[in-house]
């Protein structure tokens, strides 16, 4: 959805203004349709304010909190945040710092643990470090201009995938420097949006915010920022509400109000319980080493409400490396099992694997490692098994597959060489010609072969060099002898090798000139 702008006059700018309630200047944004320029009174509005369509509470889908799932998906998997820096930034030179510190250190902050109380089918928004991460960033010294159309939004981002990875767990940040116009109504209308199109095949989540210098009372609520840059200051508030949104509703499908409104439009322009920093600007909350005036986020829990952090039952959830090991009979697997804390838990978890072994499998946990042990007679097949974790009442499980290769039974081959001869019938007397018959075994095979041949026509004799092969590696030379009696035509030569288990037979042509 786009942030409105915040309509205030310039008396409004003073600190003693700044207490005042803010609720009946919340942002009603609207989203752009999926790869559409769409006005913010056109389809993607109008489609937002149909009622929302029921849900049941399925999954992780948590409802009846002032705020409605809508059946789309949310970024369970975490968010990458990267930053397109825009335009002549020399003009403020200090924001990289203030807004960057933010990316860095936003991930596993009481204020971002607010999203993990959204959820689709499949999980929750998370909130650790590692999976709300600032990912990189790319620099355009200003490809489209200085006057950009939505449209121009886009081109910014695809021009920067030449050097950034096209990550759909990623949400592309475009930060415009001073004076950089939007037109369709950077200042006038909003401050900044959020959107998705494609990139090739990949879903690619966006986002526009721009630097308000050029007309600061429209985006901030004081003209002093806590780190001494109002305008770069500004901009934290509005990329935090951006990037809420993009994490909760990040294909414009999941999280809204029957207004219309996602999780950060139902709080926009509240700030909560405010301190005074050293230079006299208001913050209210610390996010790395800076302090920040923040908009508030919709708590999606105990009835929905404004807030500025949230801290829930704790609790931890359970995942496992690797998914799937491939073993023979008698051989062993290990897993690893990672408990991940939640809300601030700090307990430990008891393992143990509740089901879906193979017979003869046997099970040992030690820590955080499952050693899975086959037996020799363990059959073969894929296994999907279940870990379980436990703490009191806490209970949460995760799978993982054990493949069971059985080798096939050491055994033999054979081969008969040349695949086929000629030879003239004599007038009187005999002719000759000689075949390889050749025995090859298998890994681990150590069985006697004893052979036997067939075949030929009236006037045809065989015979051969061995009648048995050791170990089942060797070969016999087999000797065809033709007498004057032998019928002119097509004769087939055959071999066969038994073991007193396994019957192998092999064959080859004699033509008789």
């Amino acid at each position: 959805m786009r942030a409105k702008i915040l309509q205030i006059t310039a008396s409004s700018l003073m600190l003693g203004a700044f207490l005042a309630p803010m609720t009946a200047l919340a942002q009603n944004e609207t989203h752009h349709g999926l790869g559409l320029d769409t006005p913010a009174d056109g389809r993607g509005n109008l489609v937002r304010q149909l009622p929302p369509r029921g849900q049941s509470s399925t999954g992780s889908v948590v409802q009846g909190n002032g705020i409605s799932y809508h059946n789309g998906p949310v970024m369970h998997n975490g968010v990458n945040i990267y930053y397109i820096w825009y335009g002549d930034w020399s003009k403020d030179s200090t924001a990289n710092a203030i807004l960057t510190n933010y990316a860095q250190f936003v991930g596993g902050s009481p204020y971002f643990n607010i999203n993990t109380t959204y959820g689709d089918t499949t999980g929750n928004v998370p909130n650790t470090p590692s999976t709300i991460r600032y990912a990189g960033s790319a620099f355009d010294a200003g490809s489209q201009g200085t006057s950009l159309s939505d449209s121009s939004i886009w081109t910014i981002v695809t021009n920067a995938m030449k050097t950034l990875p096209a990550d759909p767990n990623g949400v592309y940040f475009v930060l415009t420097a001073p004076y950089v116009a939007e037109t369709s109504g950077f200042l006038s209308q909003y401050c900044g949006w959020h959107n998705i199109n494609y990139f090739g095949s990949t879903t690619i989540k966006y986002a526009f915010v721009g630097n308000p210098a050029a007309s600061l009372g429209s985006c901030s609520i004081q003209s002093t920022g806590p780190n001494g840059d109002a305008q770069a200051d500004a901009m934290v508030s509005v990329i935090a509400h951006e990037l809420e949104e993009a994490a909760t509703d990040p294909e414009l499908s999941a999280w809204w109000d029957a207004s219309g409104n996602e999780d950060a439009d139902k709080c926009a322009w509240t700030f909560g319980t405010t301190y005074v920093t050293a230079n006299g600007a208001q913050a209210n909350m610390m996010i790395g080493s800076l302090n920040y005036l923040i908009q508030q986020n919709w708590v999606n829990a105990s009835g929905g409400y404004c807030g500025l952090s949230y801290v829930g039952t704790p609790d931890f959830s359970l995942s496992v490396s690797p998914g799937s090991q491939t073993v023979t009979p008698g051989q062993t697997a290990n897993y690893t099992v990672t408990t991940t804390p939640l809300n601030g838990w700090s307990n430990s978890a008891a393992l143990s694997v509740t089901g879906g072994l193979p017979a003869g499998a046997s099970v040992s946990v030690s820590g955080n490692l499952i050693t899975i042990t086959t037996s020799s007679t363990t059959p073969g097949g894929s296994y999907n098994f279940t870990i379980s974790g436990t703490d009191g009442s806490l209970t949460h499980t995760t799978s993982a597959t054990l493949v069971v290769s059985v080798p096939a039974a050491p055994t033999f081959s054979i081969s008969m060489g040349p695949s086929s001869q000629s030879v003239k019938r004599p007038g009187n007397g005999s002719a000759t010609t000689t075949y390889k018959a050749t025995v090859t075994a298998t890994t681990g095979y150590a069985g006697t072969v004893n052979l036997t041949f067939g075949g030929g026509t009236t006037g045809v004799t065989i015979a051969a060099s061995t009648a048995s092969i050791s170990n089942g590696n060797g070969s016999a030379t087999v000797t065809v002898t033709v007498t004057s009696s032998a019928k002119k035509g097509v004769s087939t030569i055959t071999v066969t090798g038994k073991d007193g288990t396994n019957t192998k037979s092999a064959s080859a042509t004699l033509h008789i000139n």
